[in-house]
């Protein structure tokens, strides 16, 4: 019976993103050069652009992220709206000793100073101000922040100004200073909170706390996981083992502490694509968890390697999720716009 329920569930499930998709489509068309696009169809063509990133090289591009945000919208007594967003490299322009933030100073080769720093804030604000209508996001995670400065100049933007937010996040050991963070409304009910430590084993570059958080929402419990595993930096193959050990944590600390009648929104920049073994083989093999990655059967992506798409960042939801009246997955994907893509100059 089980068995049978579960085929039933998936095959609702796929119905659903069929039926999403269809109703998407109309709504990712823009113009460029006189040629509509429509990104789960041209992705892949030449001339699509990929995320205009905040720099390259010694360049300045004046750019957003070198990501795209993802996002899913709940079907409640009103939508609920989240998000996930690599902001790639938002740090502000004063030097913390504690961490390696030279590259981001006045002083660097990239010059990173206080016009650059708003004008980036102006970027991201106009992302956030998109993504649901001009309408602010219910939930926000992001991941490579600085602290928490950088949060709340993000949150001083126009677009915000009627923010109810609350943050949470602490400085975590990457080196590098880069964090993770939720940003919650008051549609949510706070329960609890945790940051999840990733200490490879072998190791020694600390890497990102998972941001736990456990809230009421519509007399549902949701608990939201926000991640930014450790990079290909070295290879794909020689670094798989420190994603996966990251997985396996994650893993754990589900099977060890959510309840089978809870659910479970797990999103961030993995690293690593839907197929492969981090996520395929071990995070969604979690006991008592039937775990569905909403991105594993779209086309493209969020993030463009060597002219290639993928969906490095993603949304893993519990199957529960697809079936409840009072708190139900109602659509998702990326966003992008033409004005989030660079070109490069033939």
């Amino acid at each position: 019976m089980l068995l049978i329920k579960t085929l039933i569930m998936m095959y609702i499930y796929k119905m659903k993103k069929l039926l999403f998709i269809s109703l998407l489509f109309p709504f990712l068309f823009f113009s460029q050069s006189s040629v509509e696009f429509d990104f789960y169809d041209d992705c892949g063509n030449e001339n699509f652009g990929k995320p205009n990133r905040t720099y390259g090289g010694n360049n300045w591009y004046g750019g957003f992220s070198d990501h795209l945000p993802i996002y899913c919208r709940f079907e409640a007594k009103t939508d609920i709206f989240t998000m996930f967003y690599n902001v790639e490299n938002l740090f502000d322009t004063i030097d913390d000793p504690r961490r390696n933030d030279n590259s981001f100073l006045p002083n660097s080769k990239k010059k990173w100073n206080t016009n650059k720093y708003f004008n980036k804030l102006e970027k991201l604000e106009r992302v956030f101000s998109n993504i649901n209508s001009d309408k602010i996001p219910n939930l926000i995670g992001l991941c490579e922040i600085e602290n928490q400065q950088v949060v709340d100049d993000l949150l001083k933007q126009p677009f915000f100004s009627n923010h109810t937010f609350n943050i949470i996040h602490q400085e975590s050991p990457d080196n590098r200073g880069i964090d993770c963070a939720i940003l919650y409304d008051k549609e949510f009910s706070f329960i609890e909170s945790e940051f999840i430590t990733i200490k490879i084993p072998g190791s020694d570059k600390p890497t990102r706390d998972i941001v736990f958080a456990k809230f009421q929402i519509n007399n549902e419990i949701l608990n939201v996981f926000v991640n930014h595993w450790p990079s290909r930096w070295g290879g794909k193959n020689e670094t798989e083992h420190k994603r996966v050990y990251a997985a396996n944590i994650l893993k754990k600390y589900i099977e060890d502490n959510i309840s089978k009648n809870e659910n479970i929104l797990i999103m961030g920049d993995f690293n690593d694509y839907p197929s492969d073994m981090s996520i395929n083989n071990n995070l969604m093999k979690a006991k008592n968890f039937n775990l569905v990655n909403l991105m594993s059967e779209l086309n493209c992506g969020s993030y463009n390697y060597k002219a290639k798409w993928g969906w490095l960042d993603q949304i893993i939801i519990s199957s529960n999720l697809i079936e409840k009246r009072n708190l139900m997955v109602k659509d998702y994907g990326a966003f992008v716009k033409d004005w989030m893509l660079y070109k490069p100059k033939k």
